[in-house]
């Protein structure tokens, strides 16, 4: 399975470390893969700091690197700047993602028509679509977008606490929308481990709590389930 994160054009969401958070966890049973295709060089920062080159936008089989701590076994394509042959990039991605059981792909946010034309031959490929999006108007509104047939999983993320009412609120839009495209959703909670995550504290892992946990294992199982 090959899952593209969205947020359109709202940064800010946790989308990155929601990519990371996935990828780690499904990666003690699943042979998994995380495509750093962000600009910024999130989910590369995330896990490995200030990564040397070569990156996935200049040189797409020398970006691959391994993680290795307990449990977890996970292949990352760190990055850095934006991606210069899009065409070239997707092309690989597909090939890696025949010998992976799940392979992530973290989009930047789109912010201009410039950054949706470069990133939609990744965008394209994947079989589903993860739209990362917060409990406000604005991020809801930016990311709740229909992909023709792909299958759509909505995270309704919360990188900060928010209130129970507005999130049980904002948890009844997305549930509506999702009924009328045909997606499906998960509530995320905060979590104060991932938030404190980096290079050298993959281990927070071990300590985030069972609600978190449960969410993101209900994301796996509802990205990879057959229609």
């Amino acid at each position: 399975m090959l899952v593209a994160t969205f947020s359109g054009s709202k940064g800010g969401t946790g989308k990155t470390a929601l990519a990371v958070s996935l990828s780690i966890m499904a990666s003690g049973s699943l042979r998994s893969l995380l495509v750093d295709a962000s600009a910024e060089g999130g989910v590369t920062a995330y896990v490995f700091g200030d990564a040397p080159g070569p990156y996935l936008s200049e040189d797409p089989e020398g970006s691959l690197r391994s993680v290795s701590l307990g449990d977890i076994r996970l292949t990352v394509a760190v990055n850095r700047g934006p991606l210069l042959w899009p065409e070239r990039v997707a092309a690989k991605v597909r090939e890696w993602a025949e010998s992976h059981a799940l392979t992530i792909v973290d989009l930047p946010a789109l912010t201009d028509v410039d950054a949706v034309e470069r990133y939609m031959p990744l965008l394209e490929l994947t079989d589903a679509v993860l739209i990362v999006a917060e409990p406000n108007p604005a991020s809801l509104e930016a990311s709740l977008y229909r992909f023709g047939e792909k299958r759509v999983v909505v995270a309704l993320n919360q990188p900060r606490p928010y209130p129970k009412s507005l999130v049980d609120h904002y948890a009844r839009v997305v549930a509506s929308w999702c009924r009328s495209a045909g997606a499906e959703y998960v509530v995320v909670p905060y979590e104060p481990a991932v938030s404190r995550m980096g290079p050298g504290l993959l281990r927070v892992f071990d300590f985030t709590s069972s609600e978190f946990d449960a969410a993101v294992a209900k994301l796996i199982h509802l990205l990879l389930r057959k229609r």
